[in-house]
């Protein structure tokens, strides 16, 4: 008998990712491919339905008092007089362009388009993309990406190509990241890691990141060595639980970590031996950034941008129609290889241009340069 699927409901939108309760939350659960979407409901003083979590209005916006106290009118005249600089909006896809023609609207000087992904999936989503993707231009005064792939896809080539896309990278704190001998030692021996090989992986559980086909290559290589461990870091939502009914399906359960949100990453970076990452697309995603910066060696898949690799000799880049087998070879492979030295490690990243203070200005400086 099939079980029946995990149902992802996005609690106020995608909360985590824009603010609650907007257009710009309830789109990007949408691109998240949540199943369905919690929201909340307040009568104003004439009888009309907002869309509000809290009875006040003081948590999100600049006045004061309870909703049921003001009219509808009332209510926009409150949100129109917030005066903004500067509209950012990160975009998974076009499809959330309601934020950009808001902000048009609102006749925000600086509004900026923020690519962060390289394709998307869905055909109701693809749909969405390709009609919107040609407004951005229209709505945006500045299309930023964080990477040639992500900038490509989502504002084109010719836009890409004639300088109308300013590339500003996921750039890192490095030592923020840097490999810890003391956390290793302390995590492995919390959790009885001591005489095991590592493999680890940081993201959400969503489907770019790819967990199933990570469960099957982690599966393959238990078949051949038994003191494996996967640790997986990430915050038990979207995907969670299908994950882990499948690592009970596969009989992985002994065999996999299930980490959590974790603040301190450094600490479950630096107990890991090797960075697996098989998404099936993304930009320049700051996970495998930071993996470098940790000094581990990584396995990705061709799908990444090859802009995120900063040591080329310590990641092994895979295609997804390579067998499990193979994957599972690199995995192995690569686990054996020694850290690189911090200082070695800051250098090239600041060469590759993921330094967190170089890009942070580069951005300063679009947000106070008007046309």
């Amino acid at each position: 008998m099939d079980q029946e699927k995990t149902k992802v409901w996005a609690h106020r939108g995608a909360s985590g990712y824009a603010p609650e309760n907007t257009l710009d939350a309830f789109q990007k659960a949408v691109e998240m491919g949540a199943d369905g979407i919690e929201l909340d409901v307040q009568m104003t003083k004439d009888s009309e339905l907002v869309v509000i979590h809290d009875e006040t209005i003081d948590r999100v916006s600049n006045g004061k008092g309870w909703v049921k106290d003001y009219t509808y009118e009332e209510l926009k005249k409150i949100l129109k007089e917030t005066k903004y600089d500067a509209v950012h909006v990160n975009m998974l896809s076009a499809a959330n362009i309601v934020p950009l023609r808001v902000a048009h609207t609102m006749k925000v000087p600086k509004i900026i388009a923020h690519s962060h992904s390289s394709s998307c999936p869905g055909l109701i989503r693809k749909i969405m993309d390709n009609w919107n993707r040609p407004k951005i231009a229209k709505y945006a005064t500045d299309r930023i990406a964080c990477g040639e792939m992500a900038g490509r896809w989502l504002f084109g080539d010719k836009a890409f190509q004639s300088g109308q896309v300013t590339l500003i990278n996921n750039a890192i704190q490095a030592e923020k990241f840097s490999f810890s001998e003391k956390d290793r030692d302390s995590l492995r021996k919390e959790l009885g890691w001591e005489n095991k090989t590592v493999i680890g992986h940081v993201g959400r559980f969503d489907i770019p990141k790819n967990h199933d086909r990570m469960l099957d290559i982690f599966q393959q290589i238990v078949s051949e060595k038994k003191d494996v461990m996967l640790c997986l870091v990430g915050p038990k939502e979207g995907l969670y639980k299908e994950i882990k009914e499948k690592t009970v399906q596969k009989g992985l359960e002994d065999k996999v970590y299930f980490a959590g949100k974790q603040e301190n990453i450094r600490r479950y970076l630096s107990a890991m031996d090797v960075f697996l990452f098989p998404s099936v697309f993304e930009g320049v995603p700051f996970a495998l950034i930071e993996a470098q910066a940790n000094g581990l060696a990584c396995v990705m898949s061709e799908a990444v941008s090859e802009e995120a690799v900063v040591f080329p000799e310590r990641v092994r880049r895979l295609s997804l129609d390579r067998d499990n087998i193979q994957w599972a070879a690199a995995v192995m492979a690569m686990s054996s290889m020694n850290r690189e030295a911090a200082d070695l490690i800051k250098m090239r990243l600041s060469d590759a241009h993921f330094n967190i203070e170089t890009e942070a200005k580069r951005l300063k400086d679009l947000y106070y340069h008007t046309r």
